[in-house]
């Protein structure tokens, strides 16, 4: 009588083992690098509309900023709601909503405020500045972003907000600019 080649059910059962173990370690790698996505798609898209607000300012006319100065000299906010189309039809506000793979969450809001103190304020810089200098024309702009974290979609989140650093993500974008010509342009 031959023998047989054959693998044991004990081999078997061990290579089951490994390749389940191997499976395992493979979906929660996944599982891991889509939470880092949900997390890096949301900051991008808050990174996108503070650095938007920051060049519409910048691009202000000078008659136009004093005019802001003047409107936010307390903290001034817009709601951007994933309805909004902010960026356009093909991307939401919602977190991989581009792709389509994840937006439940039809509240998840970016909450975008925008405070503008003149420089002289011992709050912003502390130091004595001359009535009338260039420095005397300079305020400081503050464009802050906050938005809930991964699993806390309907959370309303702003500063002073319960659980505030739990459940919110912020950035804080600063911006220092005149409200006034102080160079003349040659024609």
């Amino acid at each position: 009588m031959r023998k047989i080649k054959a693998f044991t059910l004990i081999e078997v059962m061990v290579s089951i083992f490994i390749f389940t173990t191997a499976m395992l370690g493979f979906m929660s790698f996944h599982a891991h690098s889509m939470s880092v996505i949900f997390d890096n798609e949301s900051a991008q898209f808050a990174h996108a509309i503070a650095f938007n607000l920051v060049e519409e300012i910048n691009s202000m006319s000078f008659k136009d900023f004093k005019s802001l100065a003047a409107q936010t000299s307390s903290r001034t906010k817009d709601t951007i709601l994933k309805s909004d189309n902010y960026m356009g039809a093909t991307y939401g506000v919602s977190p991989f909503y581009m792709t389509g793979d994840y937006s439940s969450e039809s509240s998840y809001r970016f909450n975008r405020y925008i405070q503008t103190l003149k420089y002289t304020d011992e709050l912003v810089s502390g130091a004595y500045v001359a009535p009338g200098s260039f420095m005397d024309t300079l305020y400081v702009v503050r464009v802050e972003v906050f938005w809930p974290k991964r699993g806390y979609g309907t959370k309303e989140c702003y500063k002073g907000v319960s659980n505030f650093d739990k459940e919110c993500n912020s950035i804080s974008l600063p911006l220092v600019r005149s409200n006034k010509q102080t160079f003349k342009v040659a024609k």
